[in-house]
């Protein structure tokens, strides 16, 4: 599994297809620094969202890597259609782990936040970023080629669901009571970033972190259920 993360790694760096998002990202974290004082939980809320973002695309890029005969022959040679999108989901994990660290890192360097930044804010930092970065590669991966055919429907579909999930809250206060229960099919990604900008709860932003967890986890099963009904039906 090792060799086979270190060939997807090294076959993206190849393609050059990070480029675009890692400079956004870096420039959007520049931005978002620019002007001090920065308060520490909130700070680190704004550039998660910037982190989920750019990692869905990240995932579209990264799964789009090899064209559909090179990556059928990888399958073939790693033996496992399973292992190759394992490594695949493991790779972008390495990934969103660099980006995080970044995130939280860069503005202790530089002296950027108004507060003493303390190990729980570093942690939970870290953690936000991190988790958010695993849900929009659930999401990302949803929407590759493997998943949906039409590239137009990729990115429009994504776009739709990263934007959905951002405004939620927003668009709870325009469902009637009774249809609320559906904001639970939305990523819950407006939930963690309230409990960001909210007097420090630990308990809520386990809570959220577990809720985080368990619905990345429902996507990515979902990922292997759909690949797997359509190559049957193919």
């Amino acid at each position: 599994m090792k060799a086979l993360i270190t060939y997807q790694l090294r076959d993206y760096l190849k393609s050059y297809n990070y480029v675009a998002p890692f400079s956004v990202f870096i420039i959007m974290l520049i931005v978002n620094y620019a002007f001090y004082p920065n308060p520490v939980l909130a700070s680190y809320g704004v550039t998660a969202i910037y982190l989920y973002i750019l990692t869905a695309w990240v995932t579209v890029t990264f799964f789009h890597t090899e064209d559909s005969i090179q990556e059928g022959i990888t399958i073939i040679h790693t033996g496992s259609e399973n292992k190759f999108f394992v490594s695949k989901y493991l790779s972008l994990l390495f990934i969103t782990i660099v980006f995080a660290v970044i995130s939280v890192v860069y503005p202790v360097v530089f002296g950027m936040f108004s507060e003493q930044v303390t190990i729980e804010s570093l942690t939970i930092g870290f953690l936000t970023h991190l988790l958010l970065g695993v849900l929009a590669i659930s999401i990302g991966a949803l929407f590759t080629r493997n998943i949906v055919e039409t590239r137009s429907n990729q990115w429009l579909g994504i776009i739709l669901v990263l934007v959905v999930s951002i405004s939620s809250l927003g668009i709870q206060q325009l469902l009637p009571p009774s249809w609320e229960y559906l904001l639970l099919l939305i990523p819950p990604i407006s939930e963690v970033i309230v409990q960001m900008n909210d007097s420090l709860n630990v308990n809520d932003i386990l809570i959220m972190y577990g809720w985080s967890i368990g619905y990345s986890s429902c996507l990515i099963i979902m990922f292997f259920i759909i690949y797997q009904r359509k190559k049957r039906y193919k």
